[in-house]
């Protein structure tokens, strides 16, 4: 009986699910591109947070998810070099194109094993079994439009899942969220490999 309650009060202490850190997804790597440099100058837009309340919800310990993900998105499109300069805010007066943003998914959260709530049947998480499941979504709208016109030259909609599973032996604590940075990089990343190719065939012109 002493070596069930010790049992139980260490379950008590670990089983609890990870909680999102809010400076994770926003640390990711960004992926290169290997097109060669254009001389067009991108202006860029604060995205504009079009989620729905759930995702606002799940979210809500994260503050200025629009700020956030555009200065991400602005180091990303910087560090790429596939563009002359990247301008925030945008100048329409001095950029050759504009880019519009939209957060239309953006979450992580968790769903715990209904067992971990059942008395002595929880005792089965001590054998290693899933304890929680992570889900993770991430998904931009962008469009890039002519500077001189307004005109919209092209669009992308993106998006990406993660998940995860961990047990109490695998929970990591401080760093909750890579899912969601890995989505963020993913659906970037598909961002820039369609600009990319409609650099290529000429699409995406400069004035």
């Amino acid at each position: 009986m002493k070596r069930v309650t010790l049992a139980f009060c260490w379950l008590f202490l670990v089983s609890g699910c990870s909680t999102l850190n809010g400076s994770v997804p926003f640390r990711y790597v960004p992926s290169l591109s290997t097109i060669q440099q254009n001389n067009a100058v991108l202006g860029m837009e604060k995205f504009v947070d079009s989620r729905p309340a759930e995702d606002k919800e799940i979210t809500k310990g994260i503050p200025d998810i629009d700020e956030k993900v555009t200065a991400k998105v602005l180091e990303d499109f910087r560090s790429t070099g596939m563009f002359a300069g990247v301008d925030f805010p945008a100048r329409r007066d001095k950029d050759d194109l504009i880019v519009k943003g939209a957060i239309k998914r953006f979450y992580w959260k968790t769903k715990h094993n209904p067992i971990k709530f059942i008395p002595i049947i929880q005792l089965l998480l001590l054998l290693g079994i899933t304890s929680y499941n992570i889900e993770a979504v991430v998904e931009l709208k962008v469009q890039i439009l002519d500077a001189r016109t307004g005109a919209v030259l092209s669009e992308y909609d993106r998006t990406s899942t993660k998940t995860d599973s961990a047990t109490l032996y695998d929970i990591k604590s401080g760093e909750s969220g890579s899912e969601l940075a890995e989505a963020f990089r993913e659906v970037v990343k598909q961002i820039k490999d369609g600009m990319a190719g409609d650099i290529k065939n000429g699409k995406l012109g400069i004035r």
